[in-house]
């Protein structure tokens, strides 16, 4: 079994290192973007699924209508 040194092993991060955090910073650039649309049947079942979670959070008294334009939100 092969010994190692701390510094030879500090020595080989060093040299792996730049290209570590290349990977890194590329990897973190943001949200993952969708690449295809959604299709239609797929847009209406996540529409029913809202519509669905609304009306529910509304009859539970989540979400209160104060006036036209505002509300009050609860949120788990």
């Amino acid at each position: 079994m092969r010994e190692w040194k701390s510094c030879e092993i500090e020595e080989k991060n060093r040299k792996k290192m730049p290209a570590v955090k290349r990977a890194l910073v590329q990897g973190r650039r943001g949200k993952m973007i969708r690449r295809r649309s959604r299709d239609k049947e797929e847009q209406n079942i996540l529409d029913l699924l809202c519509k669905r979670r609304w009306e529910d959070d509304l009859a539970k008294g989540k979400v209160k209508i104060i006036n036209k334009r505002e509300w009050y939100c609860e949120f788990d």
